[in-house]
C-alpha cells in the first residue's frame, strides 16, 4: 500500500458566510462550506432535508405514458412482470414494486411475476436467460428497475412477442440512445428529461413512477382519493440509495434517506426486527452507517455469491420468524464473501504493488481464479490502496469473455470514459454501463490488452498527465475541548452523510499511550491516545496487512491521525472515541 497524501478540504469563503449567516455555528459552518461550493445554495433543503423538497415525478420524461399503460393493465387483471439488477438498488427496487402493485393497487399476486438476473449465471441486467424466463410466463407488461437503458436487443425480443416493456433506470443513455422497443423509459439520465436531478437512484425512480401511478388510479376511479400514499416504502427507497453511493447532496435523496429512516426505525418490517437482534439494536435507530455497512452488505452479498431471490424473500418477509431465516443466510454469505474478499485483494495488492509505475492513472487486474460476485468490492479497496481508476476483472459466465468491476476517483467520470472506449475502439466492449464513480464491462479475454491501452487513453484525455496517488480529504484539526459528545452532536445534525457530502473525518497529533492488536486475526489496533489534558480510546480496523506484521505504531510513539470522531459506544455515556482511518508516526 502506498502512504495516502493528506489534504485539507478548504472552504468556500463564500459559503462559509451563507451557512453562518443561516445560524450554524462555526464548526457546522466549515464543514458545510468545505462541501458546497455554492453560498446560494438551499441551506432549508440541505440541512433540513424534508419530503416537501422533493422534485415532482412528472418532470420524468414517459412517465405520464408509463403511468397509463400499468393503469391499463391493472384495469384490465394483465400480468406484469418485475425486472431487476441483483445489488441492492435493484432488490429494493424489485421488492417496492410488487408490493405497490399487489398491497397497494390490488393486483392478485398470481398476475405479478418477478425477475432478477443470477449475477454468475445470467449476468446483469435484461440478459437473454432472464428473457426466456419472461418469454415462457409471457406478461403482457414488464417494468425494469435499476436496469434496461442498455438492452435494446432483448427488449425487441419481448416487444416481437408482443410485450410491452417499460424501463425505469438511472444509469447513463448509450451513446446510441434509449432502447428503441422499449414502451417507455422513464429515467433522469435522458438528454430530454425536465426532472432536475440526475443523482437519483434506481429505487427512487421505480418509487417515483409508483406515486404517479397511484394519482392515475385515483382519477380513474381504480383507487379511492384516501388511499395511503406509498412513504411506506421509503425504508427500501432509504437502503437502496445509501448502499448504491449517489450523491447525498442531492436534496431529493437526502430528503429520501432522512424519511426513509424513520419509516425503517419505526421496525414495521418483520426484516428490520430481525437486523436489529442480529446488531443487537434494540434501543438504538438505525443510521446511514449501517445502512452503507451492515444492511446493505448483507443484501449485496447474497446477489455476489448466489440466487439473489433469497434477498427479496428477507426484505419482504411477513413474520419475523420467516425474516431471521432469511437473514441467517445472508449474514453467512456475506461471512464467505468477506474471506472471498480478503484472498482477492491480497493477492491483487501483491500483484499491483510489484508493477505499478508513478505515471500509472490505471490498475487494471485479471485473474482467472477471481470470483465475480466480489469484483467490485476489491476494485473499491484497491483504489482505496493505490487512488488510481481501477478495474478487477475475472472469467465470464462464458469462457471466452471477461467480466470487469471498474471504481473511479472523483476527478474521473469513468461512465464517460468507457464511452469513449466504445467510440475509440468499436467492438472491443461487449458490454458496458454505470455511473460516473463505479462501472461494468464485458468483452472477450483477447481484447483485454486494447481495453487496457483505450481505457488508459481515455482517462488521460480526462487527466492530463496528473500524476496520482492516494489521498484522504479532511477537514482539518479539532480543537481539544471538541472533542465531545456535543461536537459529534453537532455533526449529526448535518447528516445524512454519503457520497457528495462525505461524512467529517479529521486529522491532529496524539500522543499513543497505548497500543495493542486486536480481533480474531488479530489485525486491528486498540489504541490509547492523549492530547493535552484529553484522553481518548481509538480503534485502528485492519491497521496490520496480517497478523504478526510489523505495528505502525507503538506505546510512547507521538502520530497524525486521520480520524472520524464516535461515541465509545463500550465506554457508554459521553465518552468518545476515535475511529482511526490511517496514522503515521511523527
Amino acid at each position: 500500500m502506498l502512504t495516502p497524501k493528506i489534504i485539507r478540504r478548504e472552504p468556500c469563503p463564500e459559503t462559509l458566510l451563507a451557512a453562518q449567516a443561516a445560524g450554524l455555528d462555526e464548526l457546522a459552518a466549515r464543514l458545510v462550506a468545505s462541501r458546497v461550493s455554492d453560498s446560494e445554495a438551499d441551506f432549508g433543503a440541505l440541512l433540513s432535508p424534508a419530503l416537501r423538497h422533493l422534485d415532482h415525478p412528472s418532470g420524468l420524461p414517459d412517465v405520464q405514458r408509463a403511468c397509463d399503460r400499468l393503469a391499463d393493465a391493472i384495469e384490465r387483471g394483465e400480468k406484469i412482470g418485475v425486472v431487476t439488477d441483483y445489488d441492492v438498488d435493484g432488490i429494493t427496487s424489485h421488492t417496492l414494486l410488487r408490493e405497490s402493485l399487489t398491497q397497494d393497487f390490488g393486483l392478485d399476486e398470481s398476475r405479478v411475476s418477478g425477475f432478477i438476473g443470477h449475477r454468475l449465471t445470467e449476468g446483469y441486467g435484461l440478459t437473454d436467460p432472464v428473457c426466456d424466463r419472461v418469454l415462457a410466463v409471457a406478461p403482457a407488461v414488464v417494468i425494469t428497475a435499476d436496469c434496461g437503458s442498455s438492452d435494446e436487443q432483448r427488449i425487441r425480443r419481448l416487444k416481437d412477442a408482443g410485450i410491452d416493456v417499460i424501463v425505469t433506470d438511472h444509469h447513463g443513455i448509450p451513446v446510441e440512445g434509449i432502447p428503441a422497443s422499449a414502451f417507455a423509459t422513464v429515467s433522469p439520465a435522458r438528454e430530454d428529461t425536465a426532472y432536475p436531478d440526475r443523482a437519483i437512484a434506481g429505487c427512487t425512480v421505480a418509487w417515483l413512477l409508483m406515486c404517479m401511478l397511484r394519482q392515475n388510479l385515483i382519477d380513474r376511479g381504480l383507487l379511492p382519493a384516501s388511499a395511503p400514499k406509498l412513504t411506506r416504502h421509503l425504508d427500501l427507497v432509504s437502503l437502496g440509495t445509501v448502499a448504491d453511493a449517489v450523491s447525498l447532496f442531492s436534496r431529493n435523496n437526502r430528503a429520501l434517506v432522512a424519511a426513509g429512516l424513520g419509516v425503517m426505525n419505526q421496525r414495521q418490517r418483520p426484516c428490520w426486527q430481525a437486523v436489529a437482534e442480529l446488531l443487537s439494536r434494540d434501543n438504538q435507530p438505525f443510521t446511514v452507517d449501517d445502512l452503507g455497512f451492515q444492511i446493505g452488505p448483507r443484501i449485496n452479498a447474497r446477489g455476489r455469491m448466489e440466487d439473489p431471490f433469497a434477498a427479496w424473500h428477507f426484505l419482504a418477509a411477513a413474520s419475523l420468524f420467516e425474516a431471521r431465516d432469511w437473514l441467517q443466510q445472508l449474514d453467512k454469505n456475506n461471512r464467505q464473501r468477506r474471506e472471498t474478499e480478503k484472498r482477492m485483494v491480497g493477492s491483487a495488492r501483491e500483484h499491483v504493488a510489484s508493477t505499478l509505475k508513478p505515471a500509472d492513472q490505471l490498475v487494471l487486474v485479471y485473474d482467472d481464479t477471481f470470483h465475480a460476485g466480489v469484483q467490485g468490492i476489491v476494485a473499491s479497496r484497491l483504489l482505496e490502496s493505490f487512488g488510481r481508476v481501477t478495474c478487477v476483472c475475472s472469467p465470464g459466465k462464458d469462457s471466452e469473455l471477461v467480466s470487469g468491476s471498474l471504481r473511479s476517483i472523483p476527478q474521473v467520470d469513468i461512465g464517460a470514459a468507457l464511452k469513449a472506449v466504445n467510440a475509440s475502439r468499436p467492438g472491443v466492449l461487449e458490454r458496458f454501463g454505470g455511473h460516473p464513480a463505479a462501472a461494468g464491462v464485458t468483452l472477450a479475454l483477447e481484447q483485454l490488452e486494447n481495453f487496457r491501452q483505450a481505457l488508459a487513453e481515455a482517462i488521460a484525455d480526462q487527466l492530463g498527465s496528473l500524476q496520482l496517488q492516494p489521498m484522504l480529504m479532511t477537514d482539518g484539526e479539532l480543537k481539544n475541548n471538541e472533542l465531545t459528545y456535543s461536537c459529534w452532536q453537532a455533526i449529526q445534525a448535518l447528516a445524512p452523510f454519503g457520497r457528495g457530502f462525505e461524512k467529517p473525518l479529521f486529522d491532529g497529533e496524539f500522543n499513543i499511550t497505548g497500543a495493542r492488536a486486536v480481533g480474531a486475526d488479530p489485525v486491528h489496533l486498540s489504541l490509547n491516545l492523549s492530547a493535552g489534558n484529553v484522553r481518548l480510546r481509538g480503534i485502528w480496523f485492519n491497521a496490520l496487512s496480517e497478523a504478526g506484521a510489523d505495528w505502525p505504531l507503538e506505546t510512547g510513539d507521538r502520530a497524525r491521525c486521520v480520524f472520524e470522531l464516535e461515541p465509545d459506544t463500550y465506554k457508554g455515556g459521553a465518552a468518545m472515541q476515535l475511529m482511526v482511518r490511517f496514522a503515521t508516526r511523527l
